[in-house]
């Protein structure tokens, strides 16, 4: 048993977001305000001289964490910044093609949309459609489109409005044979599932380490494969351009850098728990949970029962009763929050509106009856 009360949470809330933005512990935030007020005392000698000196424990931590180089890994506020900085780095022609899938995540979606407008490249959002059997159908979906004129793939590791785990290790050398360069958003993946980029062997991968890692707010990577690594920068260009990529990304202008310091203290956070059984844990919960409320409210599950496609996270659909009687899924999460206490993403995909459950040690299986019997009691 983990107490709850480590972490700094209201406990009047049944939080069921972890996957929205994490949440900290008590002593990881403690330690990044020590490190806030030693920048404060002395800025110059701090934040000027020293910022590089304090970010390579982190670094290094966080590469060997993720099985990466730590020569490619650069810090960032969050993963859509990352995705944001790989694909400007890639010299698009009129013509060509990314592909990603329905399932991406919306900011991104917004990003394509404007380099699709700047660049006049073809994106397109193969669908991949729930319910999903296995990872046989997503990779048989989405391979035809891994030729030319495509020059890059896009996909995320863990999809976030639908809660499925991509099989991105199958897809990446697919799409490598081919010749195309690719990108995941692991935006979910640290902490949630086991990473391993020296494996993955993906040119670019973005994630967060303020979910599942329990990094403070703002404190997300970049990695890059020695094979693009030279022309990748941050979006934001300040005075070490060219000088290589740790230390262009190690300063992007004055910023609070003190989560990015204690990322290496998040890890030995919760890897004093043992990080193989935090996500055995997480993630035999989330199943669990996935197919209690299924099996409570009648709904057809989106992926399979045995959580084969899943993580620590799980999308489940409301039952049509609750669906229709709000307006707007905000609406619904926030009755939720106001009558039942229960803090939760409602989500509205594909002409479907689902929940969608996050598991972490501090949840435990009662506060997800809560939201069956919530639910329930919505539907009459």
């Amino acid at each position: 048993m983990v107490d709850p009360r480590r972490w700094h949470l209201d406990p009047a809330v049944t939080f069921l977001n972890h996957g929205s933005f994490g949440a900290r512990t008590r002593d990881l935030l403690a330690r990044q305000r020590t490190w806030q007020d030693r920048i404060e005392q002395q800025p110059i000698e701090h934040l000027g001289r020293r910022v590089r000196e304090y970010l390579a424990p982190s670094r290094e931590a966080v590469a060997s964490f993720l099985g990466a180089d730590p020569s490619g890994l650069g810090f960032v506020t969050n993963a859509t910044e990352g995705v944001n900085a790989a694909l400007r780095s890639v010299a698009f022609r009129r013509g060509d093609r990314v592909v990603t899938t329905t399932h991406v995540y919306h900011a991104v979606r917004q990003t394509l949309r404007r380099l699709a407008v700047e660049s006049g490249i073809e994106v397109v959002e193969v669908p991949v459609e729930l319910p999903i059997a296995d990872a046989d159908s997503i990779v048989a979906a989405i391979a035809p489109w891994l030729v030319a004129p495509t020059r890059l793939l896009l996909i995320d590791h863990v999809t976030s409005p639908t809660a499925v785990r991509m099989p991105v290790e199958r897809l990446v050398p697919i799409a490598r044979r081919a010749g195309i360069e690719t990108l995941v958003d692991g935006a979910h993946a640290p902490g949630m599932i086991e990473v391993d980029l020296a494996s993955l062997d993906a040119d670019h991968y973005a994630a967060n380490l303020h979910k599942w890692v329990g990094a403070p707010l703002g404190t997300a990577i970049l990695w890059t494969h020695p094979r693009v690594r030279s022309r990748v920068h941050p979006n934001v260009t300040s005075h070490f351009y060219g000088e290589g990529f740790t230390t262009e990304f190690d300063w992007q202008g004055t910023r609070d850098v003190s989560g990015w310091i204690v990322a290496v203290d998040a890890l030995k956070d919760l890897g004093r728990l043992g990080w193989d059984q935090v996500r055995a844990h997480n993630h035999a919960l989330a199943t669990w949970a996935h197919a209690m409320l299924v099996e409570r409210w009648g709904s057809t599950p989106m992926t399979p029962l045995d959580g084969s496609l899943l993580g620590s996270i799980a999308s489940i659909e409301l039952p049509s009763a609750v669906a229709r009687r709000f307006e707007r899924v905000d609406q619904l999460q926030a009755s939720l929050l106001a009558e039942h206490g229960i803090e939760i993403p409602c989500i509205e995909w594909g002409g479907r509106r689902f929940v969608r459950i996050s598991a972490m040690v501090y949840n435990r299986p009662a506060q997800y009856e809560k939201l069956a019997s919530a639910i329930e009691s919505m539907a009459g």
